[in-house]
């Protein structure tokens, strides 16, 4: 049968038409592959209400974006983005509150209030973490090292005891080394796909978050004009001037193997298209062990694949608002201002963050969910109706697999806890509400393709990083099977 394309892409989500970008322009004759009727996985925009704009999924724009528009030749203004400021408002239980500026002397004299000795000591941490960042930004284009190599690189600089933090400490232990207040150490933590902030390694997650800080050819990171889907449309469009080709509604059922090499890929409607490359941008768990054959991966590889944690579940609430959320800890003179309830973290103790990770690894949803709040018509960046708010919540954590029951079962009463909790800090929201819908886990995995909705394909512990990611042998995008290739967020410490 005569090939299809050199390389077949498996998936159109963001990474997937990034990688077969580059392929087309560097002379390949590339086909991706897509199951959806749309492309983008989970960086779309769809009109769930008429006259209302969401981004289903994934929710604000970064990465390592700008050298990625400079090489495929993306418009300058393909997306344009919108910087949240304040970039993040932090509600507490007791009515107290925290922003995060871009202006970090603002910042600053937020955190006089709680504790002069700590807003005295901020810019400090911020250099600290600059450190960090830099270092994670120079591994970002090159094949992964282990952590001997590491140490070795850096012995005798500056950048020595960051690295050593980052490989052997918690991000909540380096936060103690700066701050005393536990409010200031809780705005600041994260550990969103590790776990805990406690957790050893999550310092290297929260590196690597902080320097997937750009998107677009200007470098900002936030909110894109027209929502997330405006970004895979922009790179399909790349690539289709490269010479590639996309292909929608084409469900890959199986990739094709010949004396252990990959040699194309059977798709739902039976058809096999064949290739001298395959490239997945599907997660691992999905590419080892549902598109191939049991009998054609190595049992032992088999077991290591079955065994990546993937623990760390999301779901995604939306809502249409009558009002924007006004919360009971907003300082007066913010009260009126949309942009200052624009980004909102629901995270207000350590034992809050551990509360929720643990409900989720015991089988249920979280009680008091970790959320990260969104309101992106505080800035025009999505459409609807005049007067009228979309909002938009990424709850965690929510378990692959319910301790009893269905998703579809608890769905209601899952929604109504996540209002109810935003209820405690914003008076009023649920009488707003004028539409909702909930995507649970399940849900997810069913409209992505991610494996149990954990959407950096594995979970970033210590453990899944680095020459570790995913596996030790198997990482810098390779696979056991030749021919066979990844691009998606399981094998790189990068989500483009």
């Amino acid at each position: 049968m005569a090939k299809a394309a050199d390389v077949i892409v498996i998936g159109a989500g963001h990474n997937g038409l990034v990688c077969a970008s580059y392929l087309a322009k560097s002379g390949l004759d590339v086909l991706v592959v897509e199951r959806s009727h749309r492309i983008g996985g989970a960086c779309i925009t769809e009109e769930l209400v008429p006259g209302y704009q969401f981004s289903t999924f994934a929710y604000s724009a970064h990465g390592r974006a700008p050298r990625i528009c400079r090489d495929l030749e993306i418009p300058p203004d393909a997306w344009l983005i919108e910087e949240a400021d304040p970039r993040m408002f932090t509600p507490f239980p007791d009515g107290d509150h925290l922003f995060l500026w871009q202006d970090v002397n603002r910042t600053v004299t937020g955190l006089e209030r709680l504790s002069q000795r700590d807003a005295q000591v901020y810019p400090d941490y911020l250099q600290y973490m600059d450190k960090a960042v830099q270092m994670t930004k120079d591994w970002y284009f090159e094949p992964p090292q282990n952590h001997q190599a590491l140490y070795e690189r850096y012995r005798g600089t500056e950048y020595v005891d960051v690295l050593e933090a980052m490989l052997t400490r918690s991000h909540w232990d380096v936060l103690g080394d700066f701050f005393e207040s536990e409010k200031i150490k809780t705005v600041l933590a994260r550990a969103d796909d590790v776990g805990s902030p406690a957790a050893v390694g999550s310092f290297l997650a929260e590196a690597v978050e902080a320097a997937n800080c750009a998107s677009g050819v200007e470098g900002k990171s936030g909110l894109p004009r027209g929502g997330m889907g405006v970004i895979t449309v922009a790179l399909a469009e790349a690539l289709v001037r490269w010479g590639g080709q996309i292909q929608t509604k084409t469900a890959v059922q199986k990739i094709l193997l010949e004396n252990g090499r990959a040699v194309g890929v059977q798709v739902d409607s039976g058809q096999v298209l064949r290739a001298d490359l395959i490239v997945s941008n599907a997660d691992p768990k999905r590419t080892f062990l549902t598109l191939l054959a049991s009998e054609d991966v190595p049992g032992s590889f088999r077991r290591q694949v079955s065994n990546l944690k993937t623990r760390a579940g999301y779901m995604k609430y939306h809502a249409i608002l009558s009002d924007f959320s006004r919360f009971s800890a907003m300082p007066s003179e913010h009260a009126d201002d949309p942009r200052c309830a624009a980004s909102v973290r629901i995270a207000p103790s350590l034992e809050y963050f551990e509360s929720a990770w643990h409900d989720a690894q015991q089988g249920r949803p979280s009680k008091q969910p970790v959320m990260s709040l969104q309101l992106p018509t505080a800035y025009g960046s999505q459409e609807c109706q005049l007067g009228k708010h979309i909002f938009g919540a990424w709850v965690r954590y929510g378990p692959a697999r319910l301790k009893s029951g269905t998703w579809d079962h608890i769905r209601g009463k899952v929604m109504q806890n996540i209002v109810g909790q935003i209820e405690q800090y914003a008076p009023g929201f649920t009488d707003a509400i004028e539409w909702q819908r909930l995507y649970t886990v399940a849900d997810v995995e069913r409209e992505t393709g991610i494996t149990d909705a954990s959407i950096r394909h594995v979970d970033m512990t210590l453990d899944q990083m680095l020459h570790r990611r995913p596996l030790p042998a198997w990482s810098a995008y390779k696979s056991p099977i030749a021919s066979l290739w990844m691009c998606g967020s399981g094998p790189t410490l990068v989500d483009r």
